[in-house]
């Protein structure tokens, strides 16, 4: 075999370990599944653009991987049903990764740590919620927390309604909100609507056990493995560049509960607060 040829095999091999080390979906574009209801993490701007720490973070994924993001706005109650159907490659929606959950679905790593927070009248924060009236989002984990929480009565809003239950809690129709500590945080802290309105209280289940902290993952289909590895490879690229704790550092900001707990760790929002009586 002469000098050139064996060149010319070579270089063929090297390019076609390439292209087989390349994730089938690289350069293509996945549909999303969002739901911009959730702030910080998804909403809409005054533009009616969708935008948020997810949004963000997942644009950066596909910019490290090579893959285009297709954003699709979908209801809370019809998501996981349009990913069984094949309608979208993926849900991304500050979905909690359950044991129910993985039983239907693949997730990717966590991207994010929360946990539950109640939101309550500033001026009422040292009052007992015994027998009080507590919102819920329908078909969420904190819906299913607050259930464990016997001694009050759930007022049922679905996630749609998320501005809503913050504007009657304003309005003392109700006297508290259950939800994830970044909309929580947004809420009490930042949202210029409630400003100085609202306070945080941590969700204590009876005798004193505290409601576990939950991981953020994105969905889809159980099987697809070329997508989830897609997903994984961003996923990894913007942690291991810094891109991620920037996008964190622009979206997810400090409680009002002070500096040390009440700070953004690495992994989400750590925050201690007065026990709920």
């Amino acid at each position: 075999m002469d000098m050139n040829r064996w060149i010319n095999y070579l270089l063929a091999g090297l390019l076609l370990c390439v292209f087989m080390s390349t994730p089938a979906f690289a350069g293509k574009t996945l549909v999303v599944a969002v739901n911009p209801n959730w702030p910080p993490m998804e909403m809409k701007d005054r533009k009616g653009k969708i935008t948020g720490y997810e949004i963000d973070l997942i644009e950066a994924m596909g910019e490290a991987a090579g893959f285009h993001v297709k954003f699709i706005e979908v209801p809370w109650k019809t998501i996981f049903t349009g990913l069984e159907k094949g309608n979208y490659d993926a849900v991304l929606a500050s979905v909690s990764i359950t044991e129910s959950r993985k039983d239907k679905y693949d997730f990717s790593e966590p991207y994010f740590t929360t946990e539950q927070l109640f939101v309550v009248p500033k001026a009422k924060r040292e009052e007992p919620l015994r027998e009080k009236s507590i919102a819920a989002f329908k078909l969420t984990t904190g819906a299913e927390a607050l259930r464990l929480y016997q001694k009050v009565n759930i007022a049922f809003y679905t996630v749609e309604e998320t501005d809503k239950a913050f504007k009657d809690l304003s309005k003392g129709l109700i006297d508290g909100v259950l939800c994830d500590s970044p909309m929580a945080v947004d809420y009490a802290t930042y949202n210029n609507t409630y400003k100085d309105k609202f306070a945080l209280t941590t969700c204590l289940l009876p005798d004193g056990v505290q409601i576990p902290k939950e991981n953020y993952g994105i969905a889809v289909r159980k099987g697809n493995a070329e997508v989830l590895d897609l997903i994984n490879q961003g996923l990894h690229a913007v942690k291991e560049k810094g891109i991620e704790s920037e996008i964190r550092t622009k979206w997810i900001k400090p409680s009002e509960l002070g500096t040390g707990p009440g700070l953004p760790d690495k992994d989400g929002l750590s925050l201690n607060a007065p026990a709920v009586p």
